[in-house]
């Protein structure tokens, strides 16, 4: 059986989580209105400077929000009655963490690297590159993506669908 925390804890620990998930949709938002902000730029300085207000956005409010949202939730599934795998919505908000993180690792880091890099070279004629817009356009869906499975995260925590996670009984080899 699972080591279980008292009420106290679990409130300090629901609180750096909830607290921790608006910081990562926070900034998941302002890093996709300076996205689309980014557009509009008039020059290769703003261009710059956006790419730069983006690139502080994704340093401080969204690697360090996701990491303690995902221990903070793993904390409290295993420290609590729901258990990390023994109900869909929780299994359903693991994967959706684990996924949001391992695109921004994989796929947005070096989308954004190749914007800067773009960007510096470039200028504001970085805006008429067929590739620094596609970097761009996968960006945007990517953290609209995000932000859709941060809503439906925060609704499942509320209306726990799906039920339990029902464990199959062991069979005995011989038939019987």
């Amino acid at each position: 059986m699972a080591k279980k925390i008292n009420l106290t804890k679990k409130n300090i620990l629901v609180s750096i989580h909830v607290i921790a998930i608006c910081a990562w949709f926070g900034g998941t938002l302002s890093l996709l209105l300076l996205g689309f902000y980014l557009k509009n730029a008039h020059n290769g300085d703003q261009l710059i400077y956006t790419l730069s207000s983006m690139h502080v956005i994704d340093e401080n409010l969204l690697k360090y929000p996701a990491l303690a949202t995902l221990i903070t939730g793993i904390l409290l599934s295993i420290w609590t009655q729901w258990g990390l795998v023994k109900y869909y919505w929780v299994v359903i908000k693991l994967v959706l963490t684990i996924l949001i993180i391992l695109l921004g690792i994989f796929f947005i880091n070096d989308w954004f690297l190749f914007l800067v890099e773009t960007a510096h070279n470039l200028g504001i004629k970085a805006l008429d590159n067929q590739q620094f817009n596609t970097k761009w356009l996968s960006i945007i869906i990517t953290g609209l993506f995000n932000l859709v499975c941060m809503c439906f995260m925060t609704v499942i925590t509320y209306f726990k669908p799906f039920g339990k996670i029902k464990k199959k009984k062991a069979t005995n080899p011989n038939g019987y």
